[in-house]
């Protein structure tokens, strides 16, 4: 019998920048649809998303070379095709990134795009979350359109080879985990109140729910949830690198929380100042990128210790929102939400 989250008590607090080396001592498992003692969706506790700092003007600067665009909230780099994709309401401009940005096109989408990301192994392109839809980019073009019911959050692309052939995973706003299968009809599966973001490595997906402060283990074979954490007193946005390892930014609580996701385990608690917002990571320097929303910043820190230890400051455009990062070159890439343009930050 499955239980629903209930309040998780914190342990002690560490001193600053301290290594919290033990999971969670309490773990709850997600309610699963369908049990007597699992409380509907709208029954369950929930909170007010923590949201980003309203920026001040820049005091310095920002680094680098700035693109004109208009505000914007989503950014994702495909190494495949090198190219930049940024959200802007509802259409994704593609730009190309070798010798600097330069816009490429403009594919619009049914609705409001949501979140844009990679395809992977997949090949060039990406995929956009929009409102009831997964969308495919190939290439420069707009390919598949898979709908769906209820307006999407999140989307990833699910790489490993398997028996459902499915390709990708999205998140809705009412909290189904959706399985996006080659011409089969996708598989929902009833997960936390929000499925705000989507994160995959291999065969191992986890879903972030900012209703709910939680990260939990999706089964997408199996069809069921796992267990679930909670994540400080509001997780916004995380990320996942290629050797399973998440970063959860509690913007909530001022800092970054990081763990396994398999098994789903916290392994370190970091504070950060000015409401961190967007989270990447460059696995060519193994560098943990976070925008400070506050100070209009991006810091880069290194993990080679298991406690972040800061390498990296650069001012940045005006309300950084949104980053990717070319693990190739090392370019990071920042998107302000208030209408200052795309940055490039030449960071080696």
């Amino acid at each position: 019998m499955t239980r629903t989250f209930a309040p998780l008590p914190r342990p002690a607090r560490s001193a600053p920048g301290a290594l919290r080396l033990a999971a969670l001592a309490l773990v709850a498992a997600v309610g699963i649809a369908g049990c007597s003692t699992t409380p509907a969706r709208e029954d369950r506790p929930t909170i007010v998303p923590a949201q980003p700092a309203l920026a001040p003007e820049p005091a310095t600067a920002p680094a680098g070379t700035v693109l004109p665009a208009a505000a914007g909230e989503g950014l994702a780099f495909d190494p495949v095709g090198r190219r930049l994709a940024a959200i802007e309401g509802n259409e994704v401009v593609l730009y190309t990134v070798d010798g600097g940005l330069k816009e490429v096109t403009r594919i619009s989408t049914d609705g409001r795009a949501n979140q844009v990301v990679p395809k992977g192994r997949r090949g060039a392109g990406f995929l956009v979350a929009t409102t009831n839809a997964v969308v495919q980019i190939d290439g420069d073009k707009a390919g598949f359109t898979q709908r769906l019911s209820g307006d999407v959050l999140s989307v990833a692309a699910y790489d490993e080879a398997n028996d459902d052939a499915v390709w990708a995973v999205a998140g809705t706003a009412s909290g189904d985990v959706v399985a996006l299968r080659t011409a089969k009809e996708p598989t929902s599966i009833p997960g936390p109140v929000e499925a705000s973001r989507i994160l995959v490595h291999g065969r191992d997906v986890a879903v972030v729910d900012r209703l709910q402060a939680s990260l939990t283990e999706v089964d997408v074979a199996g069809r069921t949830m796992g267990k679930g954490l909670r994540v400080g007193r509001g997780i916004t946005n995380a990320s996942i690198t290629p050797d399973g390892r998440v970063f959860a930014v509690d913007t909530g609580k001022n800092q970054v929380i990081g763990y396994t996701v398999q098994p789903l385990m916290e392994k370190f608690l970091y504070p950060e100042k000015s409401a961190p917002w967007a989270v990447d990571y460059d696995e060519t320097d193994k560098l943990m990128w976070l925008t400070r929303t506050a100070t209009n910043e991006v810091v880069g820190y290194a993990l080679n210790t298991g406690i972040p230890e800061q390498r990296k400051l650069f001012p940045t455009v005006r309300q950084p929102n949104a980053i990717a990062v070319d693990a190739k070159t090392g370019t990071l890439y920042v998107q302000s939400a208030s209408g200052a343009g795309i940055q490039a930050i030449p960071t080696r």
